[in-house]
């Protein structure tokens, strides 16, 4: 059978103050419709000016399978993979819905009955003071969440010097120390440090780190191959302590790994299905990490398409661990057709309501804000 994307759009969507989330809408010749997510931080408008000689790559073109579109799209830098990846995500779930079944299903026969979770409750915290911080860190600990993340560091910025830097990092650490205090061993507390530091300033602080009994440091420093060497050195000194690394949430492609794994950069790698390359992408790239011995943790930080694929990717892999941006919005269930599966404990169960992705974006909702 053969296909044909007549229509193709991005929605810019205002979720908060803060957060723009952009939705990819394809549709066929027959009328069926795709949805895909291209939120880019920052970057929205470079999106929005570059989806119209992408789309035209494809637009009115027949095509066999999902794969004759991934050969003529441009991944060559975060913009392009972004459109690049909805795109993708769109495609797999118009194909999959002519096949009568869920995008996990279009990969593997089985798929596991529930996915797990770990809530980061950074963005819910719109004030950064302590006593936000700990009812917000409340809430997530009485939903039944047993893995949390949160990036403390707003003070720190890659440019500082050591001095600024270590003069700066008490208040991120009086957060860790806050949230540590007030949650049970048994829970895995996760730091994200967004490239904030120098390889210097974060190797004096690891035996600061070690103290808050951390499962992971994320992203301490810049993620560029040419820092592999330090970065193996922030992970040896971590895994002496007992943390691991992760981080590499905007490599695109298996390609974007390919170094890092090869030197065995991060105990965790973090491919984000909005840059990596959609659907059959992120399948790759978790059975490379799994064959070698690396885990696969989805990021996922943005809005309710990209977690509903990123659950059909996770739902066919017997090792992930999915990000879940929690609570930072109502708009997060309120503009799709059905609310993405209910967490219980940080557990999703993987029922889907609809083939395809499971569910799709109510166009009328997107108007409203």
């Amino acid at each position: 059978m053969k296909y044909k994307i007549i229509k193709a759009k991005i929605f810019k969507y205002k979720a908060t103050e803060k957060t723009i989330w952009l939705f990819t809408k394809l549709e066929d010749s027959n009328k069926i419709v795709g949805w895909g997510e291209a939120t880019l931080q920052g970057k929205e408008d470079e999106v929005i000016k570059n989806k119209k000689d992408i789309f035209e790559l494809f637009v009115n073109k027949y095509f066999n399978s999902p794969f004759d579109i991934k050969a003529k799209l441009p991944f060559r830098n975060l913009v392009e993979a972004s459109i690049s990846s909805s795109i993708m995500q769109a495609i797999w779930d118009i194909y999959a819905r002519y096949n009568n079944k869920s995008i996990c299903n279009m990969f593997s026969d089985k798929k596991e009955d529930i996915v797990n979770t770990y809530a980061n409750f950074n963005r819910v915290c719109n004030s950064r003071d302590l006593k936000t911080i700990k009812i917000k860190l409340k809430n997530v600990i009485d939903d039944g969440f047993k893995a949390i993340k949160f990036a403390p560091f707003d003070e720190i910025y890659p440019d500082m010097s050591y001095k600024e830097m270590i003069k700066n990092v008490d208040i991120g650490l009086k957060r860790v120390s806050m949230i540590k205090d007030n949650i049970n061993n048994d829970i895995k507390l996760m730091i994200d440090c967004h490239w904030r530091f120098s390889t210097n300033v974060i190797l004096d602080l690891i035996n600061e780190f070690s103290s808050y009994n951390l499962y992971w440091l994320e992203s301490p420093i810049d993620e560029e191959i040419r820092n592999i060497p330090e970065i193996k050195i922030i992970k040896e000194k971590l895994n002496l302590k007992g943390i691991k690394l992760a981080g590499l949430e905007n490599k695109i492609l298996k390609k974007g790994f390919e170094e890092f794994v090869k030197h065995n950069s991060h105990d965790v790698m973090m491919p984000d299905i909005k840059y990596a390359g959609g659907p059959d992408e992120m399948i790759c790239i978790n059975k490379f990490l799994l064959k070698n011995n690396i885990e696969f943790s989805p990021h996922n930080p943005s809005g309710p398409i990209a977690h509903a694929h990123s659950i059909q990717i996770c739902s066919i892999s017997p090792s992930h661990f999915l990000e879940y941006q929690y609570k930072e919005t109502e708009k997060f269930n309120k503009i799709v057709s059905s609310h993405n599966q209910e967490i219980t404990r940080g557990k999703i169960k993987t029922e889907y309501v609809e083939d395809g992705l499971g569910l799709h974006i109510r166009e009328e909702e997107l108007s409203k804000f």
